[in-house]
């Protein structure tokens, strides 16, 4: 095994078999304990196929470095995240998943009792040394050192105290499209002590993922969602990726909410709590984030893409109480500044029960742009498109703060950003008409043929 794809700066994930397997994830659980100094460890997974045999061999790695492992079991990324911080006889915790990608994927993400993530790019090269000076797997699980613990109500309860126990949602209908991930860990139980009717689809763990990929940025997987909420005459649906961190909200006619929308209501509904408060968002997210916080007199700062960027900086500035992202990421300060996305639908539905309005009616209150959302072009080299693009449009006011954006006076905008290890550029862009929308996109697209276009995603 390759053991460089620890030095990397995201989340540890590759393909199981090929670039991570369970001699590989024993070596991980030893050196993990070793570098980290943690004693406890609480341990979670998602649904993938692969991640009770990688489970167990992490597992036998910490036994093997001195470690007890709290087995947490099948649980959402955020109920990891939430156990690990909340409960004082946890020192860290590591989360066995790959997210929204394809099923043939896992790895890990882990973070300390602080709720600061290990970020593999700094541990990484320490594990490696003591990874490759193993001699093989000569660990086994350690009886006394494996408890077990049941961590789904003590969950819904954080949820509902966050919202607020004095919220009705007894009116509404929801679809929940767990994707066959991860949502299957939480989302009955908060229906029946939230009081709202669910609709379930694909709630059931299964790691072929037979329904749809388990990533909801993707319109083909929300369709399912969209049609089970207008068979069904429900007021809103929440669709999951696979780790359930993730959450993608279609109100009523069947329509998604863009992040900035989601985020903006979200700010409103903290403002009153917290008046003049700092929010995050980063360089790809809709404008209408920024003009509410602003509107509401809070201050808003922009951040680099990715959880450990975000929350390092919420936890510089104890003024900052939210962090939205344009992937459907939705940071809480007061939840141990963790991102968990059905807690960022919750509180939209609890403002939304609030106003008493329908959800496609405050979507229409947000609808200040013309918005396209993250969309990934095949180039064959992005980062010499990006310097490309750099020097086209060097006399327009633009900065190179998460790949290039460039601002116009009239509001409009766009960033492209290179994926870290795809050939692909993503584009986000927003106009306050539908005219200057169709004419800036026109002239970008003439661009990305120049760069050797393949498909867009």
């Amino acid at each position: 095994m390759n053991y460089s794809i620890l030095s990397r700066s995201y989340d540890l994930r590759g393909i199981y078999g090929t670039d991570i397997d369970d001699d590989f994830f024993f070596r991980l659980g030893y050196a993990f304990a070793r570098v980290t100094g943690n004693t406890r460890i609480a341990l979670g997974y998602d649904a993938r196929l692969s991640a009770l045999a990688l489970k167990t061999a992490f597992t036998r790695g910490a036994n093997l470095a001195g470690a007890t492992i709290v087995d947490l079991g099948l649980v959402s990324s955020d109920m990891l995240s939430f156990a690990t911080c909340h409960y004082a006889d946890i020192d860290a915790g590591v989360m066995i998943t790959a997210s929204h990608n394809p099923r043939d994927y896992n790895g890990m993400k882990s973070l300390n009792h602080k709720g600061e993530p290990y970020n593999v790019k700094k541990y990484g090269p320490d594990m490696v040394k003591i990874m490759e000076s193993m001699n093989g797997d000569n660990g086994e699980l350690i009886a006394e050192k494996i408890e077990h613990r049941d961590v789904e109500n003590d969950w819904v309860e954080h949820i509902l105290d966050f919202v607020g126990r004095d919220v009705d949602f007894s009116a509404y209908t929801i679809v929940a499209d767990g994707g066959n991930g991860a949502a299957w860990a939480f989302m009955t139980r908060l229906a029946e002590r939230a009081g709202f009717r669910i609709v379930p689809l694909f709630l059931e763990p299964d790691g072929n993922f037979p329904n749809h990929h388990p990533n909801p940025m993707h319109e083909k997987n929300r369709e399912d969602a969209r049609q089970a909420l207008l068979r069904e005459s429900a007021d809103i649906a929440f669709v999951f990726d696979g780790d359930a961190d993730r959450v993608m909200i279609l109100d009523d006619t069947g329509e998604v909410l863009t992040s900035g929308i989601i985020s903006s209501v979200i700010a409103t509904w903290l403002s009153e709590k917290y008046p003049r408060a700092g929010y995050i968002g980063n360089a790809t997210v809709s404008h209408i984030y920024q003009d509410t916080v602003e509107s509401l007199g809070g201050y808003y700062e922009r951040e680099m893409v990715w959880h450990v960027y975000i929350r390092e900086h919420m936890m510089r500035d104890s003024g900052i109480v939210y962090a939205g992202e344009h992937s459907a990421h939705y940071f809480f300060r007061d939840n141990y500044y963790m991102d968990s996305g059905i807690m960022a639908g919750m509180v939209f539905l609890a403002a939304a029960a609030r106003s008493g309005q329908r959800i496609s009616d405050i979507k229409k209150q947000y609808e200040k742009y013309v918005t396209l959302e993250e969309t990934n072009f095949e180039v064959a080299d992005p980062k010499s498109a990006i310097q490309k693009l750099e020097e086209l449009y060097k006399s327009e006011k633009y900065d190179m703060f998460d790949g290039i954006t460039v601002t116009y006076d009239d509001g409009s905008w766009w960033n492209f950003r290179p994926s870290s290890n795809e050939p692909l550029l993503r584009l986000n862009m927003e106009a306050r008409t539908q005219e200057r929308f169709d004419s800036l996109y026109a002239e970008i697209m003439e661009h990305i043929r120049t760069f050797g276009q393949g498909s867009e995603d």
